[in-house]
């Protein structure tokens, strides 16, 4: 009792002294700045002292801002601008809370023990380690090395999640909110369709980034799939029902061939793993049949565009014209490019934004990480690819099973969607991936804790069985 006194105790003083903090920073700075710049800054202080408090309401606000927050400044993919979102300042002030509230409790840790801790450190450092390179040969300037803490958001999210969430409660309620702004996007998206063109994720302005909202849909819509599959509750799968029906119209709305590159070994993915296969297989003959008269005609037109020759753009593999559309043109040109480029610094590449645009994952890696780098990121993909599979067989229930295998679904899919697209530096993609990966290993976690209990269990049963049967038998 006297424990719980004191850590109550602590909490209110934090809270008083955020409060005199607060009072003092505006008193001040009222008189030197814009009035909103000073609720901006009170703004910030109330959510660090707030998330310090209850770290979990942190991560209620990092789930609706990872889609739903705006955009600031230029965007630029060069160096020679930045761009801001809100998540990025929330997860800065999110971020400082937790460094806080870890350094006084100093039982939490940091970086909590997980499966995947080589591979993210692996990468971090070489991901530093080319940049700095990279500087001093001067090809990248500040605003590379803010690309680089930019890319680590994700991982920070990552470790949030393993840090603050215990119960598979927790993990239930967190990915109901991760489907309930999936589904807020898809109608946002599916509003932009009679405007013509394709569709972007919300608050990206006049320049949206198509190619990403696909890759952040089929992520959940493999995630939605893999709960229906598992479910065993009608009105949970009618829900699940609607939202994969909307999922599928905002990715094909997208026209992101890249996204739908995917979407075939994600659903192989899930005749696989699944027990309901002849419902997948059924299902998937069924949609075979009667694509040609239900897809959409811009659909239609993009996929067949890809393979018919534009005036003015030629690519050669072999001294073999390819006959491709403009974009897919360029694509294959750049990864030419590369591949005669990166002879100049091939161990440890040109660092981040030290090379000019390519929108390919892992040729950019290749560019800018070296061979060094690309062989880390690979490993830090198998990593990724082992563990989803041991917490898909590990899992004891139907949520566990059909959430890892959703991830795992998922996973794939955007290791397709790499080959068109920069999707494992895209924070709108990775957020939400990363925050899904964090739920897993907890529920990774509480399965293993489990096994374990019920090993001592058997073990303590197996002792008194065997002391009853060598004691002396009493007449």
């Amino acid at each position: 009792m006297a424990n719980g006194v004191r850590q109550i105790d602590i909490s209110l003083i934090i809270m008083l002294m955020g409060i005199l903090l607060i009072g003092c920073i505006v008193g001040f700075a009222i008189t030197k700045v814009t009035p909103i710049l000073v609720l901006a800054a009170a703004f910030g202080i109330m959510i660090f002292i707030v998330s310090f408090v209850w770290p979990p309401i942190a991560l209620y606000l990092l789930v609706f801002s990872m889609l739903l927050s705006p955009e600031f400044g230029q965007r630029e993919t060069q160096g020679e601008g930045f761009t801001i979102r809100l998540d990025d300042m929330l997860l800065v002030v999110l971020s400082f809370s937790w460094f806080a509230r870890s350094a006084i409790k100093k039982e939490l840790g940091i970086f909590p023990k997980t499966p995947l801790n080589r591979g993210i450190a692996a990468y971090i450092l070489i991901c530093f380690f080319s940049t700095v390179m990279g500087g001093i040969y001067g090809k990248i300037n500040i605003i590379g090395l803010m690309f680089v803490l930019k890319y680590f958001e994700y991982f920070i999210v990552f470790y949030m999640v393993v840090n603050f969430i215990r119960t598979e409660e927790q993990i239930k309620i967190f990915v109901i909110l991760l489907l309930i702004t999936c589904a807020i996007t898809c109608f946002i998206a599916i509003s932009q369709i009679p405007g013509g063109g394709r569709v972007s994720a919300p608050f990206e302005g006049q320049s949206g980034e198509p190619g990403t909202l696909g890759g952040y849909l089929v992520l959940m819509l493999s995630i939605s799939m893999g709960l229906f599959l598992t479910s065993e509750s009608r009105r949970v799968k009618i829900l699940l029902s609607g939202l994969i029906v909307i999922n599928i119209i905002s990715i094909m709305a997208t026209e992101s061939r890249a996204s739908w590159m995917g979407l075939p070994f994600m659903y192989l993915c899930f005749i696989i793993l699944s027990k309901r296969k002849l419902l997948l297989i059924g299902t998937l003959i069924i949609l075979i049949a009667i694509s040609p008269f239900i897809l959409p005609e811009n659909v239609k037109k993009r996929y067949s565009g890809t393979f018919k020759t534009e005036r003015g753009f030629q690519a050669k593999i072999g001294g073999t014209n390819l006959a491709l559309d403009s974009s897919a043109t360029l694509r294959v040109l750049s990864w030419q490019g590369i591949l005669r480029d990166i002879r100049f610094h091939p161990i440890f590449g040109y660092g981040i934004t030290g090379y000019w645009f390519i929108d390919a994952q892992y040729f950019r890696t290749l560019i800018e990480l070296g061979i060094v780098g690309l062989s880390i990121f690979i490993y830090l993909l198998y990593q990724i690819f082992r563990f989803l599979l041991q917490a898909y067989h590990i899992a004891s229930d139907n949520f566990g099973k059909g959430l890892a295998m959703g991830v795992f679904a998922g996973f794939v899919s955007l290791l397709l969607h790499g080959i068109g697209s920069n999707t494992f530096i895209i924070v709108r993609i990775m957020e939400p991936f990363w925050f899904l990966m964090g739920l897993v290993v907890v529920l990774y976690y509480i399965e293993k804790d489990k096994q374990k209990q019920l090993q001592s269990e058997s073990l303590n049963i197996q002792e008194k069985v065997a002391n009853k049967l060598l004691e002396p038998n009493k007449v």
